[in-house]
């Protein structure tokens, strides 16, 4: 279990909404499980019931963007931060995070958001927002949506649910003292709907109260109660417009027949008082714990009856119901009648129950904020570093960059309170991705201010004592080693490849940098061979494994979710890169436009024999995604292209094919962490070796691409079984080198 953590929340109001009730729900949760949290904003309803519960509220004027109040906020806050030391504190609206971002800054805590909504972007907003270490998010499209608004990193983004109290939220809930208050009748045809009732959030409560008295025509006992009011100042209160439409109604009929009882705490027994529930996002997830049958419908859009063919796209959505096409009163009042009509109503009530029970309690939202919390570095980033790790990172090459997250993760695994710099081409970017304190690469003051505090260099993993590239990135490793050893550091050669290194100058370079280091090891034993060629001793080297090896996949609803407009369910993953520049007798020959053409046709083959689909997986877009592009238009059966996705994102992914074919080194390497059969295609000395140390077999070489000799390979490969051992086995090489490096600054 996770140990007590005192966590302060920060939220504009704790009035109405869903993102009110999630904050409430979620602190309850928490407390529970023994945590401590002190929740502060502007006030509320809600915040007078958690006081009632034992959660402390502290009132600050978090609400408004007027600068006098976020000063007073922000002064507030940093007065409740000296004093009270809190292990996180934990952001869930744009102004209390932009408040924490730039307390942050000065008090070095450690601070997550989360994203409760879309909101539109714009320039000031996007310069403005600060999401913290981590995120959460309340479904798949929101994460997406800190993705490509926000630059945002998908492995630092969690999602959960909006977890329903399902002991409040019941069909026990008892809806006597609403009848009575409001004087309803004894009927069989009331409808309830709770919502906020601005104009951003009340149209689908709008639209039920004009089909009202369409709908009086079939049910003439109808009632209708609309829970809520508006709460936005800025926005139109479309409660007006309910309100009238009643009043009409009234007159004519001569009795009450829509109900507006405004905003109220008490919505388990407005809920448990109707036949049906009509609404979206949080308030249809109340009421299908309450065991009410829901159509589910919203400003985003409209799903109708919620059933067992709705699930998947109402959880798509987060019961938003976005992109779902428009609410209107002709598919509302189908809707109301199929159900009004139909002998299942208990069934169907039933079922949402058990759908709650199932995916949405609040207890399940709290352990998914527990695993967020728990994957937060416990030393923030701003911390110099005892380790420093170079590498060719920042680059936006997938490969490189899943070995900076894996040694880092791996390191913390054996030592959560481990210092670390990465040196890197983007600074900023990578302190935000790893959780991690990141200088340039090239910033070599900066660089050695870092080395007179630090004790460890890890050089590496990756091939980076090679000019295959150029020569300029063999005199940049090297040089980055030796100002470590004269700063008077350790240095760890970690999972490193080695060459070609072309000319004799260079070798002996090579060979001289490895003689400073104080651990080496290596990804493959061919690297160990070809060193020792060179002259070096070979008994100064371990065989290790690449650390991206030990990186786990993202999760399943991810992966739907970077899937979702891909049609079937037989794939094949695809890694293609330019190489017209390489200096490499693998590549010798062959022209790339040929090699499109040619490779083109072979997945041609390769689809008709299996029945499946290519997905294009980019690794670096600058030398992925051009020759990937031009393979798929030349190919008849079309593909599936997946740019800019995380190494996570990609295991996932390829846990969904049946064959990976590849010239990226590390395509190749997350296929075999996935257990799928590979099919190199080889540009580099080093694919054949890693192939060969992974134990498959020897890639098709790019200059012997052929007709036929790729796909028929492919085709007796694809879905076939591969032993797990050997893999697993180089996981645990790959982790002892995590080991060794906390081991190393400890002595």
């Amino acid at each position: 279990m996770q140990k007590p953590l005192k966590i302060l929340m920060t939220t504009m109001q704790m009035g109405f909404g869903g993102a009110e009730t999630h904050i409430y729900e979620l602190a309850l949760a928490l407390q529970k499980n023994g945590h401590t949290v002190t929740i502060a904003s502007a006030g509320g309803k809600y915040a007078e019931m958690l006081e009632a519960h034992g959660v402390r509220h502290v009132t600050l004027p978090l609400a408004s963007k007027d600068p006098c109040s976020v000063l007073r906020a922000y002064r507030g806050l940093e007065k409740l931060l000296r004093k009270e030391h809190f292990d996180l504190v934990h952001a869930h609206a744009r102004i209390p995070a932009f408040v924490c971002g730039l307390l942050q800054k000065r008090l070095h805590f450690r601070f997550v958001t989360t994203a409760h909504w879309v909101f539109k972007v714009t320039p000031l907003w996007k310069k403005l927002a600060n999401w913290g270490d981590l995120q959460m998010a309340v479904s798949e499209d929101i994460k997406q949506y800190l993705i490509d608004n926000y630059g945002q990193f998908s492995d630092n983004i969690f999602v959960t649910v909006n977890g329903i109290n399902t002991e409040v939220f019941s069909p026990a809930a008892d809806p006597a003292p609403i009848v009575r208050e409001l004087g309803l009748s004894d009927t069989r045809h009331r409808i309830v709907s709770v919502s906020r009732m601005d104009e951003s959030r009340g149209k689908a409560q709008l639209c039920l109260a004009k089909a009202a008295e369409k709908l009086l025509t079939k049910y003439p006992d109808l009632e209708i109660v609309i829970v809520g009011d508006g709460v936005l100042s800025a926005e139109r209160n479309l409660l007006t417009d309910v309100k009238a439409i009643a009043a009409e109604l009234e007159a004519k009929y001569g009795r009450k027949i829509i109900f507006t009882p405004g905003l109220r705490t008490d919505t388990p027994a407005f809920i448990a008082s109707g036949d049906i529930f009509v609404g979206a996002s949080r308030a249809a997830l109340e009421a299908m714990s309450v065991g009410k049958p829901t159509i589910v419908c919203g400003n985003e859009g409209y799903i109708g009856i919620f059933d067992e063919d709705k699930r998947e796209i109402s959880a798509k959505t987060n019961y938003c119901c976005r992109g779902c096409g428009e609410v209107d009163e002709d598919k509302l009042c189908a809707d109301i009648c199929t159900l009004f009509d139909t002998t299942g109503l208990a069934a169907s009530g039933a079922y949402c129950r058990e759908v709650i029970l199932a995916d949405y309690s609040a207890a399940r939202t709290a352990r998914d904020y527990e695993q967020m919390y728990a994957k937060l570095p416990a030393v923030t980033s701003d911390r110099r570093g005892d380790i420093l790790v170079s590498g060719y990172y920042g680059f936006g090459n997938a490969g490189d960059d899943s070995i900076a997250a894996s040694i880092i993760q791996n390191i913390r695994a054996e030592d959560p309170q481990a210092k670390i710099t990465i040196f890197c081409r983007s600074p900023k970017q990578s302190a935000k991705k790893y959780g991690a304190r990141a200088i340039g690469r090239f910033n070599i003051p900066a660089i050695l201010r870092e080395m007179r505090g630090a004790k460890l260099l890890i050089s590496g993993g990756g091939n980076l004592l090679q000019n295959t590239t150029s020569s300029r990135s063999l005199f940049y490793y090297t040089t980055i080693i030796r100002l470590a050893k004269k700063c008077g550091l350790k240095v760890f050669v970690y999972a490193n490849g080695v060459g070609p290194v072309f000319g004799e100058k260079h070798e002996q370079t090579v060979v001289k940098t490895l003689a400073l280091a104080d651990k080496i090891t290596f990804r493959e034993p061919q690297s160990i061979e070809y060193v020792a060629s060179l002259g070096f001793d070979r008994a100064k080297i371990t065989l290790s494994a690449d650390p991206a090896l030990t990186l786990a996949p993202a999760t399943s609803e991810r992966i739907d979710y970077i899937l979702r407009e891909a049609d079937g369910d037989r794939f094949f993953a695809v890694s293609l890169r330019s190489f017209s520049s390489l200096r490499s007798e693998e590549v010798e020959g062959m022209d790339e436009e040929a090699f499109a053409a040619l490779f083109a046709g072979e997945i041609d083959r390769i689809c008709a024999a299996t029945d499946a689909s290519p997905l294009y997986l980019i690794m670096q877009s600058s030398r992925d995604r051009a020759i990937c592009e031009r393979v798929n238009a030349l190919a008849a059966h079309k593909g599936y292209i997946l740019p800019a996705l995380t190494a996570p994102e990609i295991l996932g992914v390829l846990s969904r094919t049946s064959l990976v074919i590849a010239m990226r080194l590390h395509l190749l390497i997350y296929g075999a962490a996935a257990g799928k059969p590979l099919l190199g295609v080889s540009y580099d000395k080093k694919v054949d070796s890693m192939l060969s140390y992974m134990g498959y077999e020897p890639p098709v070489h790019v200059s012997a691409l052929r007709e036929g000799r790729l796909s028929d390979r492919a085709i007796e490969l694809y879905g076939k079984d591969i032993p797990c051992d050997r893999i697993e086995n180089l996981k645990s090489l790959a982790k002892a080198d995590a080991k060794a490096a906390a081991k190393m600054i400890r002595e």
